[in-house]
């Protein structure tokens, strides 16, 4: 059943049930036939459990608390049509219901609250995981050549000569040159001006040539889902994080697994795409699936690197958006890194368009 026939068949439980459960007080109130209250309150019950698993965890714990009035009419009812006095002790079992969701309605709700601060937390720290890296990348490359340029002019200045100072301007063209390259780098990978303006699949094109061109590296992308599948079904965060996770595991092939070839494949189906990222890599080490995955290195390199804080980003941005990320590596095989992602609804996707359009 598709996401709209569940929401159309939902509605229809919730007013019938909400129908029925009022005609029953009514009929309690005003102490009319309690036959038909009796047969009302628990068509009223049935309606709302029936309703139940078409229903999220938080909205059945309300339901649960109606299913519960329901039925203390309904055995109010029994014990006046049967003139059981014993029957009430069956009052009981509704009461218990209706504690049940009460102690589950709080333990969801600090449950909620504990998972709302590990994400923030988690947020937190990728931030801060990112300032580091920047401040290395600034510090080690930008400040270094920046330095290297005032010294090559205040060299030129100190002699004085024409040959010298003309010598100095191209040294310090060439190095300023490159800086110029460094921080548009830079800027791509803190956030890609395409993905703001374009949406996900041409900022993953941008992305695999960025890669392509920076280190040499054939990185292909491979779309066989719909065209909607990346720009309409999406919203902007989850895009911009599935990016990120790409990104991460782009680069972790580039930086330790010495890959000549990447894939980056984007399949989808009408509820979910899933993005895969693959190397030819040297792979990684049994264990990976534990969380703190250690790449192979080939019998000249150095000790192998321990890449757990790469992967426990991806998995903290896959949490953010509800994705599920897996990971599949084998010695001398390469590394296979996939998300799926819950697709959203083509009218929940026009109605945040036209939202973010009016602000």
């Amino acid at each position: 059943m598709t996401g709209q026939g569940r929401a159309t068949l939902r509605l229809g439980f919730e007013v019938l049930g909400t129908a029925l459960l009022a005609a029953a007080v009514l009929m309690e109130v005003t102490d009319r036939s309690v036959r038909w209250e009796l047969g009302l309150s628990l068509a009223a019950a049935a309606s709302y459990l029936l309703m139940i698993p078409l229903c999220a965890a938080r909205q059945r714990i309300w339901l649960l608390v109606a299913t519960a009035v329901a039925l203390m009419l309904t055995v109010a009812g029994m014990v006046r049509v049967a003139q059981q006095p014993l029957l009430n002790l069956l009052h009981v079992f509704p009461l218990l219901l209706a504690a049940y969701a009460i102690i589950a309605s709080r333990a969801s709700a600090r449950r909620e609250a504990r998972l709302r601060r590990e994400r923030v937390r988690a947020r937190h720290d990728g931030e801060e995981r990112e300032r580091r890296r920047w401040a290395r990348e600034l510090h080690d490359d930008t400040l270094q050549e920046l330095g290297a340029v005032q010294v090559v002019l205040s060299s030129a200045a100190a002699d004085g000569g024409p040959a010298a100072m003309s010598s100095a301007i191209e040294q310090a063209r060439a190095l300023v040159g490159n800086q110029i390259v460094s921080l548009r780098h830079l800027i791509v990978d803190l956030r890609p001006v395409v993905l703001d303006e374009l949406g996900l699949q041409p900022a993953l094109q941008a992305l695999c040539r960025h890669t392509y061109e920076t280190f040499g590296i054939r990185t292909d992308l491979r779309v066989t889902s719909p065209g909607n599948a990346l720009g309409g079904r999406l919203t902007p965060e989850t895009q911009a994080q599935v990016y990120r996770i790409v990104q991460e595991a782009i680069t972790n092939a580039v930086k330790h697994a010495e890959p000549t070839r990447i894939v980056v494949t984007v399949e989808g189906n009408d509820r979910t795409a899933q993005l895969t990222v693959t190397d030819n890599g040297h792979g990684m080490a049994p264990g990976t699936a534990a969380g703190r995955p250690v790449p192979l290195r080939a019998p000249d390199q150095s000790p192998p690197y321990q890449a757990g804080m790469g992967l426990s980003a991806m998995h903290e941005r896959a949490d953010l958006i509800d994705a599920h990320l897996t990971l599949r590596s084998a010695p001398g095989e390469g590394t296979t890194v996939a998300v799926r992602v819950p697709l959203t609804a083509p009218e929940d996707s026009a109605e945040t368009q036209e939202d973010r359009t009016a602000r």
